[in-house]
């Protein structure tokens, strides 16, 4: 059996105003992966340092309900600071009240806190939670810096984290279910509300902050101030919370903006919103000529930009949504009650301004993906603030890990828990085309020799398929290696063609090799450089 979950390159999806057909932008695969004793919960805080992954805060029961069995009880609180070493397959942790006091370790156990990590530094503002010091739930008005080599250290060696973590209280922090990215010297934190007491559907003081707020963080290692403070209000668009807040680069490659996707709650229906809002440092644009239909809540994403054509592109894995793809009517369907889904979809701003959504054929194994975590990888290329030069890979390229997050067994009124899946990310930007070049049926399986032969970097293959079925292609170095995946899907009878880009890879004699079912073929190819 394949190693990866079942993975397309091509799709078709239907709107209400008719059927579309696009391009995927390039393909996804998910391969899962288990990491012994590593911790499972959600809403949490993280950061990486030279591999190793640091988890604060966060809840270890399932999405809220409205009781307190269901909501966000003391108990099913994240007590504990998580060091995770992927490749070692290694787990380490402390409790947060071994070496801090209540009033700093608190709002360090609390969920939907903002964060981001920036450089050796992980800023955690606000959080929701119980305050030992009042006996209460409360949102947190806390900015905590958090110094993340010296804490993993810490943590790996059992020693006291409590001299890399430094507290101050403005409240101006005060909030949660925020989302926070970074411009220049500047943090721009979106949307959220703050909670007083206990959540409930009839008791529970919640107030949106109907803002966009934007300051800079002082930092000398010692003292820590906020400083040019400002805040955009818009008491409609911005009441939001539990949204994506995602990194993007302008079409001309070089300049970075915020997109806002998705948020729940309207300030006059329980719905999510769909209209993007595109942050820079001149304030923030609603588009009113876009609506987003798919994975409007909190999810694990990725961004990757392409420099050819200008185009901006983020994948949402999974999560909630105000609809879902229904596979047997090939179509989405709206449900005003927000679902779990199993989807992956990627939005895609091209250089005109025009956005589309593609819905992926490659799917979550289970109901997965709200409040995950993607994790990039170091060694993609990318830009600094996380977004991937898609220009810059070619084949199938690890792109990074999905962890943590929500699982639920139904869409709807369900129970739900803390994700046991890990997954491994990888991206290819050449996906094969949503056609075959040629509708006519082959007799047999054929594969053709690449052209040109020699080559550099990039030459064409091309093959028959005579039934529809799983198809792979992948590329072999001279040891046997396997070094790209060009496809790796499910195809329907034709004749196809598709580029392979060997940028990246030395001189040399590779092998590409065709396998569906029984049938295997393997030709030989050089590239010169």
């Amino acid at each position: 059996m394949n190693k990866y979950i079942k993975c397309f390159f091509t799709l078709i999806f239907i709107l209400s105003a008719g059927i579309i057909n696009a391009d995927e932008p390039y393909s996804i695969q998910l391969e899962q992966m288990t990491i012994p004793g590593s911790p499972k919960i959600h809403s949490f805080a993280f950061a990486e340092y030279n591999g190793k992954w640091l988890f604060i805060g966060g809840r270890t029961n399932g999405m809220h309900g409205f009781d307190a069995a269901t909501a966000f009880p003391e108990q099913y609180s994240n007590t504990n600071i998580f060091v995770v070493d992927p490749v070692a397959s290694q787990t380490f942790s402390r409790s947060l009240f071994t070496d801090l006091n209540s009033a700093v370790a608190s709002p360090l156990r609390s969920t939907n806190m903002q964060y981001y990590f920036d450089g050796t530094k992980l800023y955690i503002i606000g959080g929701y939670g119980y305050d030992s010091l009042f006996s209460d739930f409360v949102t947190f008005p806390k900015l905590t810096v958090v110094d993340v080599n010296q804490v993993i250290q810490a943590v790996v060696n059992g020693t006291s984290v409590s001299p890399y973590i430094r507290q101050i209280t403005d409240e101006r922090m005060r909030v949660c279910g925020s989302e926070i990215q970074k411009i220049d010297d500047y943090f721009y934190m979106a949307g959220g509300h703050i909670f007083t007491g206990a959540y409930s559907n009839i008791s529970n003081d919640q107030v949106y902050t109907n803002e966009i707020r934007r300051f800079k963080i002082n930092d000398n290692g010692v003292n820590v101030s906020i400083s040019d403070y400002t805040s955009y209000t818009d008491t409609v668009e911005f009441h939001r919370r539990d949204m994506n807040l995602v990194p993007a680069i302008r079409p001309d490659g070089v300049s970075q903006y915020i997109i806002l996707y998705g948020g729940v709650f309207r300030s006059y229906a329980d719905l999510p919103f769909q209209n993007p809002i595109y942050i820079d440092a001149n304030g923030a644009v609603t588009d009113y000529g876009f609506e987003q239909k798919m994975s409007q809540y909190t999810c694990a994403n990725l961004s990757a930009f392409n420099s050819v054509n200008g185009s901006m592109h983020t994948t949402f894995f999974g999560g909630t949504s105000l609809y879902y793809y229904n596979e047997s009517l090939h179509q989405q369907v709206r449900d005003s009650l927000v679902p779990f889904i199993n989807d992956i979809t990627t939005l895609t701003k091209n250089s005109n301004g025009a956005s589309v959504e593609n819905i992926s054929p490659t799917v979550m194994p289970a109901l997965l993906g709200t409040n995950a975590k993607f994790i990039l990888s170091s060694s993609i290329p990318h830009y600094s603030n996380g977004v991937i030069k898609l220009n810059e890979i070619s084949g199938n390229t690890f792109a990074g890990y999905i962890f943590g997050g929500i699982r639920a067994y139904l869409p709807n009124n369900t129970p739900s828990f803390p994700s046991e899946y890990i997954f491994r990310v990888y991206i290819n930007p050449v996906p094969i085309g949503i056609q075959p070049v040629s509708g006519n049926v082959p007799e047999s399986f054929r594969l053709g020799q690449n052209f040109p032969n020699p080559f550099n970097p990039v030459t064409k293959i091309k093959f028959e398929v005579p039934a529809s079925g799983n198809v792979r292609l992948a590329v072999y170095n001279s040891l046997g290696n396997e070094v790209a995946v060009i496809a790796d899907q499910k195809m329907n009878p034709g004749v196809y063609q598709t580029e392979f880009s060997a940028e990246g890879l030395s001189s040399g004699v590779y092998y590409y090799k065709l396998t569906s079912g029984n049938f295997s073929e393997t030709k030989k190819m050089l590239l010169l450089k």
